[in-house]
């Protein structure tokens, strides 16, 4: 099973080019069922101005991404093969991006 904070290539084909990976936010004791919470990573070279709470400044394969909280979509867990990275040590950046999206503080 696919577990909170994990990063996984992007299984859209498509966007892959610009967001080469996703990273599950959802908690694992909320199973949904068949899909899983993520968010996509860019690296953070594509991208200007976004320092701030609301998208962290990770680290995946040894590269600098920026996690794009705002852009949370749901995926089917079954696209999601396997692991390539973990966000674990990046959780309070995370979990702050979150409260602010979500609750504004």
């Amino acid at each position: 099973m696919a577990g909170q904070f994990e990063v996984f290539t992007n299984p859209i084909v498509r966007a892959r080019k610009a967001y080469p990976y996703v990273a599950i936010l959802q908690a694992d004791v909320a199973e949904t069922g068949r899909d899983r919470i993520v968010a996509p990573l860019v690296p953070r070279t594509q991208l200007t101005g976004t320092a701030g709470r609301l998208t962290p400044h990770v680290t995946v394969s040894g590269v600098e991404h920026v996690l794009l909280v705002p852009s949370m979509s749901a995926i089917a867990t079954m696209d999601l093969k396997e692991p390539c990275d973990e966000l674990r040590h990046y959780r309070n950046d995370i979990i702050v991006a979150l409260d602010l999206l979500f609750l504004g503080v």
